[in-house]
C-alpha cells in the first residue's frame, strides 16, 4: 500500500507506489492523502503551491508568502502547483480521496 498518494485536476493520481515525490507531475495539484507521525490519515488541499516536507514526510500546501519563506530557508522539496477548479469537480476529487479504501482513518500497519 502507498504512504500518499496526489490527486489531480484531470482525476489521475500518483502515490508513493510510482515513484518519489519529486517524480510526480508538477501541475494541476488538487488534494493530497498520506498519514502523520501518529499513522492518522491527512489530507491536504486548499493551498496555492504544495511541496514534500523533509523533516516530516508529508506533503505541505502553501499560499506564496508560506512558499517564499521555504525558499529562504532552502526547504523546497518536489514543487508543486495547484489548479484552480469548479466546485462540482472539486468536491468529487476530494471524495474521491476521502473515500480512498488504500488510506483508512487510521493506518493499519
Amino acid at each position: 500500500m502507498p504512504d500518499w498518494r496526489i490527486y489531480y485536476d484531470d482525476g489521475s493520481t500518483f502515490d508513493s507506489d510510482q515513484g518519489e515525490p519529486h517524480q510526480a507531475p508538477p501541475e494541476g495539484f488538487i488534494c493530497a492523502v498520506g498519514y502523520n507521525e501518529n499513522g492518522k490519515r491527512y489530507i491536504m488541499h486548499k493551498w496555492d503551491f504544495y511541496c514534500w516536507d523533509l523533516d516530516n514526510s508529508q506533503w505541505w500546501g502553501m499560499d506564496i508568502f508560506g512558499l517564499m519563506d521555504r525558499l529562504r530557508r532552502n526547504k523546497i522539496y518536489a514543487f508543486k502547483e495547484g489548479r484552480t477548479i469548479t466546485a462540482d469537480q472539486w468536491s468529487k476529487i476530494s471524495m474521491a480521496a476521502a473515500d480512498d479504501p488504500e488510506f483508512p482513518i487510521k493506518r493499519l500497519r
